[in-house]
């Protein structure tokens, strides 16, 4: 068995081609260990033997059968990775196929983007199609889990991806019994979804899709992928220690629409690898729960734990993560009269927070800031982590990696306000919302978090910039200078980070 401590394992499957290949392709490059699958062996390893001459991560990339519409071809997969890498970290559900044959002339002479796309004209389907999209798509992905929860559990930081589609977005449903068992997410049941797959498949057989509230066509596919969405939020909440998601790639080239996408493998798997943020350590919901957090002090390093992945990982999503989008976007945003760049933050990035030192004298001088300097910092902070210094290095004691991703943030905008003198650049903290990344235990709804954010993105052209807002508010980079209060007016107490 590999040293499973200090690596990360990812399974992808149908990862011989397109997408999947390519999530397999990015894993690696990461240090990611990973097994790529396919139902064909033979394609398998002439995959695996492409990825390893192309990456020369030879180290890095496993290959095994696997066709998740067999049970027992799972179940081997699922072997296979207890005995060589003893857990798993990272599981892709990517394998798909579209439940109906296209007419690939008429797809490409159509001008799909362009106009809009009549999919009954161009595809005909049968019911052994459509009860196989289902059978691959829906469950399919839930055999993986149910095969690989039990080592996904064993990993510090499990991550289910389910490459899902634009196409299973419930605005594709008419209005009726099905959309609202699929809208109904704090309801939902894996019963519930399975009783919406029975019944859509006896009304294909019987002819009644258009007559009982189904997508007319293209059906099996757009079902298969809201179930598969449906899915996903059932994993969440079932497993609130994980990180279980669904991510459309776009509308990528590859075989399943006869390579008429507009997107490369590469860019599509760039959705299902990435996170937007991360919060760098792993909370113990209940004892979360428990805590009367904001009533009495809470003391962060007794409800949470964390590794030198996790840290490596909220630094490079939370800080290098906003680096890159600006980096990618900084063009396109010069080509606008009115540019913005909001950073969502947060309080826990405040300098008040650091014990005096290096760290905190190098963020505190605006003036003086540059990237290469709180890259520096970054850089230090990690190897000190590593070390296990941070006490006595002058950093955050605990929930430091979300501290100092989030004040190296803080930096990074008051560096962009200075270099971009016509945007307005601003962080903000949206406030304590509800939701997933601390276990629903929030104030705040959503919407009400999102307020902030939107404010500073419809700035008057006069607007502030360089400048840390708390909702609407204008606030300090440093100090905590109000007191916040709950919903029924008593005094918010902040966490203990020490």
């Amino acid at each position: 068995m590999a040293d499973s401590k200090s690596k990360r394992y990812a399974v992808v499957t149908g990862s011989n081609k397109g997408i999947g290949y390519a999530i397999c392709k990015l894993l690696a490059s990461k240090g990611i260990v990973v097994v790529l699958t396919a139902r064909d062996e033979k394609r398998g390893l002439e995959a695996v033997e492409k990825l390893k001459l192309e990456s020369g991560l030879s180290k890095h990339v496993f290959f095994h059968q696997l066709d998740v519409s067999n049970p027992a071809s799972v179940s081997s997969l699922a072997d296979f990775v207890k005995h060589q890498f003893g857990k798993l970290d990272i599981l892709v559900n990517n394998a798909a196929v579209l439940g109906c044959i296209v007419d690939a002339d008429a797809l490409r002479a159509s001008g799909i983007g362009k106009e809009q796309l009549k999919w009954s004209e161009i595809s005909t389907t049968t019911y052994e199609l459509t009860e196989e999209c289902i059978d691959i798509n829906y469950y399919g992905a839930k055999r993986m889990v149910d095969a690989l929860i039990g080592l996904l559990q064993l990993s510090d930081s499990p991550r289910i991806v389910n490459v899902s589609s634009g196409a299973g977005k419930l605005a594709s449903f008419p209005d009726g019994w099905a959309k609202n068992v699929l809208s109904d997410a704090e309801c939902l049941t894996e019963e519930k979804v399975d009783e919406v797959l029975k019944v859509f498949l006896r009304d294909f057989m019987q002819g009644s899709l258009e007559t009982k509230g189904w997508p007319a066509s293209h059906s099996a596919y757009v079902v298969s992928k809201a179930a598969l969405n449906a899915y996903t939020r059932i994993l969440a909440a079932k497993y609130p220690k994980f990180r279980a998601n669904c991510v459309c790639p776009g509308f990528v080239k590859t075989d399943i629409l006869h390579q008429t996408g507009f997107s490369t493998p590469e860019e599509g798997a760039e959705g299902p690898v990435n996170n937007a943020a991360i919060l760098g350590c792993i909370v113990d919901a209940d004892a979360l729960r428990a805590a009367g957090i904001g009533k009495e002090q809470l003391k962060w390093s007794e409800i949470s734990t964390t590794t030198y992945e996790l840290t490596e990982e909220c630094i490079n999503i939370n800080y290098c993560g906003a680096k890159r989008m600006v980096d990618a976007f900084i063009g396109l945003l010069q080509l606008s009269d009115s540019p913005r760049i909001v950073n969502v933050s947060s309080g826990a990035g405040k300098l008040a927070l650091f014990p005096d030192g290096w760290a905190k004298n190098v963020f505190s001088d605006a003036k003086c800031l540059t990237e290469d300097k709180v890259d520096e910092v970054l850089k230090e902070f990690l190897k000190d982590f590593r070390q296990g210094t941070l006490g006595t290095n002058g950093w955050p004691a605990s929930h430091s990696a979300y501290i100092v991703s989030k004040a190296a943030l803080n930096a990074y905008t008051r560096i962009l306000a200075a270099k971009y003198p016509k945007f307005c650049a601003n962080c903000v903290c949206p406030g304590f919302v509800k939701t997933d990344i601390l276990h629903r235990t929030g104030f705040l709804t959503p919407e009400e978090g999102a307020e902030g954010p939107v404010s500073l993105s419809l700035l008057p052209d006069d607007g502030p910039s360089g400048r840390f807002f708390e909702g609407t508010k204008e606030s300090s980079f440093v100090s905590y200078e109000d007191d916040y209060y709950l919903p029924n007016g008593e005094k918010f107490i902040l966490p203990n980070f020490n």
